[in-house]
């Protein structure tokens, strides 16, 4: 190895080295925002700005990393680049009822299904706000969009080693579809039987 090999490997790795900095740093910026967009969803909010910003600050720390395979393609992005998803996701079910393609989001797919997947949680979440007061038709749409996302991702059958989590997650969220289907049915069996008793007292 010349000097001239060693110089230009200490240069890449250096370069590799300060950019997981920068990703580990602002990784968390992004994660604590993408939660902020969920939590004011959740509560009725607007989001909008939040997404706006967010947005932004994702595809600015994606492009930093692109053109070094040891970040793209790490854990570490990934994870951030799955929370992205879900609170996209999330907030476009939320606000205009469809999904984000792939190449909307320009994320890897890997963290784009794992992403998408968490979303189904988050339905819920907001599914159980919406039952405090008392809107349960709501909340079975709710649970229709997760189960299609849910039907949609069933389909896939990969090993961790390319999708890591994915047959387990898969299987967490069914019996999380099922509690919740389970829990509204029996929310709404109530609500019409109250409903009668008051009519035949009126």
């Amino acid at each position: 190895m010349s000097e001239g090999d060693l110089q230009h490997i200490k240069d890449y790795l250096d370069r590799v080295d300060s950019l997981r900095e920068y990703l580990i740093k602002h990784s968390r910026d992004i994660v604590a925002l993408c939660r902020r967009v969920i939590y004011t969803c959740i509560r009725g909010g607007d989001a909008s700005r939040l997404v706006l910003d967010l947005r932004g600050r994702f595809t600015e720390l994606y492009n930093s990393v692109k053109n070094v395979p040891e970040l793209f393609y790490s854990n570490l992005l990934h994870s951030v680049a799955a929370e992205y998803v879900e609170a996209l996701q999330f907030h476009s079910i939320i606000t205009e009822s469809r999904l984000m393609t792939l190449s909307e989001l320009n994320v890897h797919p890997v963290p784009y299904i794992l992403g998408l997947l968490e979303v189904i949680g988050e339905l819920k979440r907001y599914s159980l706000e919406l039952i405090k007061n008392n809107r349960i038709g709501e909340s079975f749409n709710l649970l229709e969009k997760a189960e299609h996302i849910y039907d949609l991702l069933n389909t896939l059958n990969y090993v961790d080693a390319i999708v890591p989590g994915l047959r387990r997650k898969i299987d967490v969220y069914r019996k999380v579809i099922d509690d919740w289907r389970e829990l509204l049915i029996d929310l709404r069996s109530r609500k019409e039987l109250i409903d009668r008793i008051e009519s035949i007292k009126m």
